[in-house]
């Protein structure tokens, strides 16, 4: 199926404009009604066509459930746990973002510091690659590339709570995109299914019906949190580690994704694309890899926000069998 690119409605359009303070920035990717940068239209067709490699690893998510942090251990599982080349090369390069160039588009961060006021395609990025490839998309099923269902190289899809999700996403927005909205505001469009890259339930369900494919390891963040240990194990059997991996083994990689660690290496928390980046405030409170925790959530929506998400939780998800984990 081809994708068509259509304009926002008048309504969406202005919203969207007030809570990120550009105008006329996003269009309607068909199928799927889904909210993307203007400069994908650019972009979409060029990532349908892109030929698939079996060997290829893919880290899916939606935004902010958690893919950096999965990332790295996909990433040192996928190359014999070689730390050294772990902290010499940033993740951004070792793993680039599919849609790197339509999401930062026109945003400065890019332009100051990884394209070096050159133009990039991505894509092409990804294309060229030569040893075997380690990939992260956030795009929904329908919008990657066409051969993926019948290549079907690895995949590792992420999930997160909605709620957890939706906070750590408005913090993004604040921080890469300089949004100008509230976290209210922030809530009201992603419960409407219209944040970019959404509908997020969409999104996850594309993947938990493909989830007991040989090729796909369906992971949630939560999971994660809780029991590290049990699932680096479980990665490095779906990526063929090749034997058992020893309990010293397992505990420095749970050592190296400490998330304070994460927050403070340099190599996975964006810091060195920011720190010179003219929207980047030095002041800024936020960072790209911010707390982590299960039930921040808390934190931010009051009763009446929090069972405005429980009733869009039990519309789309009720009957799925995937459910979530929120304390």
């Amino acid at each position: 199926m081809d994708l068509e690119y259509n304009p926002l409605g008048d309504g969406l359009r202005e919203r969207l404009d007030a809570f990120f303070g550009r105008r006329d920035h996003f269009i309607e990717v068909n199928p799927g009604r889904v909210v993307m940068p203007k400069a994908f239209a650019d972009l979409g067709d060029s990532i349908r066509t892109l030929p698939i490699r079996s060997n290829d690893v893919w880290l899916m998510s939606f935004p902010r459930a958690g893919s950096t942090w999965a990332q790295e251990m996909v990433w040192l599982l996928g190359n014999n746990l070689d730390y050294d080349a772990a902290r010499n090369q940033i993740q951004q390069v070792r793993t680039p973002l599919l849609e790197l160039s339509a999401i930062f588009s026109d945003d400065r961060i890019v332009e100051d510091t990884v394209t070096r006021h050159e133009k990039i395609d991505s894509v092409q990025c990804v294309q060229q690659m030569t040893a075997r490839r380690f990939i992260k998309s956030h795009l929904p099923w329908q919008l990657h590339p066409r051969e993926m269902d019948n290549v079907r190289p690895k995949i590792i899809y992420v999930v997160r709570n909605p709620k957890d999700l939706c906070v750590s996403y408005y913090y993004y927005c604040q921080l890469i995109h300089r949004s100008e909205g509230t976290f209210e505001e922030f809530c009201d469009i992603f419960l409407a299914d219209q944040a970019p890259i959404g509908p997020m339930w969409a999104h996850a369900l594309a993947f938990w019906k493909r989830r007991n494919q040989d090729n796909m390891l369906f992971l949630k963040y939560e999971d994660m949190k809780r029991n590290l240990p049990e699932v680096i194990r479980r990665c490095a059997q779906f990526l063929d580690f090749g034997r058992e991996l020893t309990d010293a083994e397992v505990q420095r990689m749970c050592d190296h994704l400490q998330f304070e660690r994460m927050q403070r290496n340099p190599a996975v928390n964006l810091e060195p694309l920011m720190k010179d980046s003219s929207i980047i405030k030095n002041d800024a409170g936020v960072k790209f890899i911010r707390k982590g925790e299960i039930g921040d959530w808390k934190n931010h929506m009051d009763a009446a926000l929090s069972a405005r998400f429980d009733a869009w939780i039990e519309k789309h998800f009720e009957g799925t069998g995937l459910e979530f984990d929120y304390e």
